[in-house]
């Protein structure tokens, strides 16, 4: 009985002088502290090493609070090599420490005190390194219980804690490839493919050449843009650049409206036309036949008529088109005057003339004649004998006209003798 009570009485004095670990508050997920190190339900064990067989009886004596935790000597070793395993249900009862993957897990704050003024060691199990810190990962998330072991030499205490990482948010992913090539005058639609691998909803925003994803172009549009595309899923932004090429559009030349020209057989035509071309380029005219190369025709009798001629204004490459109508006007032709000559009578006879007189455009003709005689006919006497001249003039009722000379020639007739008057009384 008296050895039990002493057996007891050091098992309480080695309880009393080993190390403690400060008790924590519930962790925030950052590097501050740990959540939740009730003492009652902590895995809280204190040890004495084993002392030489020739020591005192006190070295021998052991003395462990532990609310059904796992050993350290059958998994912590306090080299950071094992992770205990823990119920579901006394996880919920363990310190929590909280981080993101990618975070580095320290305890800046651990403290434990000891009694004596022993220096203190701590030791740390997997995944910690031996100084208590883990450099988290893309792919860690998870829940881990890490044993953390405070030692003075002689006693230790150790405190499992659970270590929570939480998968780290990942940004959207932006899939668009560039370049994205567009022609001026066309519609500009980016249309990138925005996915989240969170499933997080996605709000995506334009700036620099664009500010939406549809742009319309115009044809002073051509060159090389740059449209920054960001995706935001409320925690984490992605961004892409994409290259925006707008092609120059070769626009035609505009010719103006071409008026109606009218000239006369035997004037000149010429067609002055005036175009533009959008881009700046220089423009040249081709002109239909009969027109020649600058445009010009002179007109000819016999070129009467109405003519539908083509403009074609070109900056080389494209080309536009205007038609003139041209309408030449026959020129008034004077009478045509036919009759043969000379015309032959004898003394005595009465001379016609019978000329053939026609007007080209069937205009009314008027007919004079002049010379020797003033009129279509005349009695010849027997004192007319030799060749006279006749002058026959058309006259159109545009006021052309036409002579045409003729000889009349009046053959002398032999008259017999006539007897005087009273050659017979």
């Amino acid at each position: 009985m008296k050895v039990l009570t002493v057996v007891l009485l050091l098992s309480i004095l080695l309880v009393a002088c080993a190390p403690a670990l400060p008790a924590r508050k519930a962790a925030t997920g950052d590097d501050s502290g740990l959540s939740d190190a009730d003492a009652g339900n902590a895995s809280l064990k204190s040890t004495q090493p084993s002392q030489s067989a020739d020591s005192s009886d006190e070295g021998k004596d052991e003395a462990v609070l532990d609310d059904s935790q796992p050993s350290d000597a059958d998994d912590n070793s306090g080299d950071g090599s094992s992770t205990p395993s823990v119920s579901d249900e006394s996880k919920n009862d363990l310190p929590k420490k909280k981080v993101v993957e990618g975070d580095l897990v320290s305890f800046p704050n651990l403290k434990a005190t000891d009694p004596d003024g022993d220096p203190i060691t701590y030791t740390f199990t997997s995944p910690l390194d031996d100084e208590g810190k883990w450099q988290t990962e893309v792919g860690d998330a998870g829940e881990y219980v890490v044993t953390i072991t405070a030692s003075d030499g002689f006693n230790t205490v150790s405190q499992d804690v659970l270590l929570i990482v939480d998968p780290k948010n990942k940004p959207p992913i932006i899939g668009l490839e560039g370049p994205v090539v567009v022609r001026e005058g066309e519609t500009l639609r980016l249309d990138p493919k925005v996915s989240d691998p969170d499933g997080d909803e996605v709000s995506v925003t334009y700036s620099g050449y664009l500010t939406s994803p549809i742009k319309e172009l115009s044809f002073d549009d051509a060159g090389e843009y740059k449209v920054l595309i960001v995706a935001d899923d409320g925690e984490s932004q992605s961004n892409k650049t994409v290259v925006i090429k707008v092609e120059n559009v070769n626009r035609p030349p505009v010719i103006e409206e071409l008026s109606p020209v009218n000239v006369k057989e035997n004037e000149r035509v010429l067609i002055t036309p005036k175009a533009s071309d959008p881009d700046g380029d220089e423009v040249r005219f081709i002109f239909d036949e009969p027109l020649d190369e600058n445009g010009a025709w002179t007109t000819k009798v016999g070129d009467a008529g109405e003519y539908e001629l083509t403009v074609t204004a070109t900056d080389g490459d494209l080309s536009s088109k205007q038609t003139v109508s041209v309408v030449v006007e026959a020129l008034n032709r004077p009478p045509v005057i036919e009759l043969e000559s000379p015309i032959e009578v004898n003394e005595g006879e009465t001379v016609t003339l019978s000329p053939s007189i026609s007007d080209p455009e069937g205009d009314d003709i008027k007919v004079t004649y002049s010379g020797w005689m003033t009129s279509k006919t005349k009695e010849t006497g027997y004192d007319d004998a030799g060749n006279h001249k006749v002058v026959i003039t058309a006259e159109d009722s545009q006021g052309n006209q036409a002579s045409l000379e003729v000889i009349v020639s009046v053959k002398d007739v032999n008259r017999p003798p006539v007897f005087g008057a009273g050659s017979f009384i």
